[in-house]
């Protein structure tokens, strides 16, 4: 199957389970990818409304009836759900961050163990790349993005560095720089590439509002940066997990309900 090999899935039951699908119900996945979790809503008797930005996350994703695809940040989910009159949403989806299927190919410059151009747009008609950020910007605001999205203790030095070896243009050249920081700030830069702090705030306070009253959204985060505004922005919804569902790589799911009183 195509989309095995596009995503392996994760938290495939908790979420499935959190979203308590309902047949015939609308579902939204923000974060369509290989697929994986709406194969199983549709399975479960739901309809999904599928959003990704990357055209070969849906390409890859299978045909499925019961699936709308649709290539759209999820930055315009409400937008999306209006034009697709799919109201109303029992469930929404989010499962952040990158996917295999991204970091794998290395013409798209999201891994620094593989050469590649510094591209990292999820997106590809986004205006700018890792390699226009790493040139471009000024020694204090290279630090600030290290420090925000990468938590890099020694982001001030790195970037240092960076600026004095700059013009850099492949994945490889800049390993080479960030050496034992390199998953922090190839990390750094993919957030700040795709804007993916920003556009999650944005989503969260659209699913809020879209939600059926007593609709359920679940989260699926991979790092504290996400999951610190995961927490923050949805403080005033009904949580449905104490605690965050742990799963393989470092992932958390949070789940929430909207209050059945809220108009």
């Amino acid at each position: 199957m195509r989309s095995m090999l596009f995503h392996k899935t994760v938290l495939l039951q908790p979420t499935v389970t959190f979203l308590a699908v309902k047949p015939g119900g609308h579902y939204v996945d923000c974060t369509l990818g290989g697929g994986g979790h709406t194969a199983e809503i549709i399975r479960q008797g739901g309809k999904v409304l599928g959003l990704d930005q990357d055209p070969e996350a849906l390409q890859a994703c299978l045909d499925l009836e019961g699936l709308i695809k649709v290539q759209s940040n999820f930055i315009h989910l409400a937008e999306v759900v209006k034009s697709h009159s799919w109201q109303p949403v029992l469930g929404i989806l989010l499962d952040l961050g990158v996917s295999e299927h991204q970091i794998a190919t290395s013409g798209r410059g999201f891994s620094f163990q593989s050469q590649g151009p510094l591209d990292m747009r999820m997106d590809p008609s986004l205006p700018n790349t890792a390699e226009t950020l790493i040139n471009q910007l000024p020694v204090e605001q290279l630090t600030s993005l290290f420090q925000d999205y990468g938590e890099i203790p020694a982001a001030k030095i790195l970037a240092t560095k960076i600026v004095a070896a700059r013009p850099l243009a492949t994945t490889d050249q800049l390993a080479v720089i960030t050496g034992k920081w390199s998953r922090q700030a190839f990390q750094a830069l993919r957030i700040a590439v795709n804007d993916e702090l920003g556009a999650l705030t944005e989503v969260l306070s659209q699913a809020q509002e879209i939600l059926a009253p007593g609709g359920r959204l679940v989260i699926i985060s991979f790092h504290s940066l996400e999951d610190r505004i995961v927490k923050q922005t949805l403080k005033n919804m009904n949580t449905l997990t104490a605690k965050p569902v742990t799963g393989e790589k470092g992932s958390k799911l949070r789940a929430y309900v909207k209050n059945l009183n809220h108009h």
